[in-house]
């Protein structure tokens, strides 16, 4: 049996424990993304994009839109992982996880991997509300 084989179930429990803890409280963890996004389209896209104007053919919004999904991606991915720690550590099941026949690279790649689930969902949905942003701009304008 291989080294990965034998810890998978370790690495399951804690990426499912990481994916239920941020679905569960979506309304915490994937809808103020969305709302901070649609601000900053609101904000830079409207506001300053029309002073800016279009830049080789290209809309200011247009311009901006992957570094603010990139940047909902990266701060809730360490988020996620940030605040796991701690709830870890304040709720003493740190201790637990440590003293398991478990080598701290499955934690840690656990841990790793519920940070990425968190950021593709926010990721996502972000991306969706900078299309259907982008689209009613070039529709209607704002």
């Amino acid at each position: 049996m291989t080294c990965w084989g034998r810890y998978t179930t370790a690495y399951r429990t804690i990426v499912i424990k990481e994916v239920l803890r941020f679905s569960r409280i979506w309304i915490q963890t994937i809808l103020p993304p969305a709302i901070t996004t649609s601000l900053y389209f609101v904000i830079f896209g409207t506001l300053i994009g029309d002073r800016i104007g279009e830049m080789d053919g290209f809309r200011y919004i247009d311009f901006i839109v992957p570094g603010l999904i990139l940047m909902s991606v990266i701060q809730n991915s360490y988020a996620n992982v940030v605040s796991s720690f701690y709830s870890a550590k304040f709720q003493h099941y740190v201790d637990e996880m440590l003293v398991a026949p478990v080598p701290n690279w499955v934690v840690l790649a656990g841990y790793v991997s519920g940070g990425v689930a968190r950021g593709v969902a926010v990721g996502s949905v972000v991306t969706l509300v900078s299309l259907a942003a982008s689209h009613g701009e070039r529709s209607e304008g704002w």
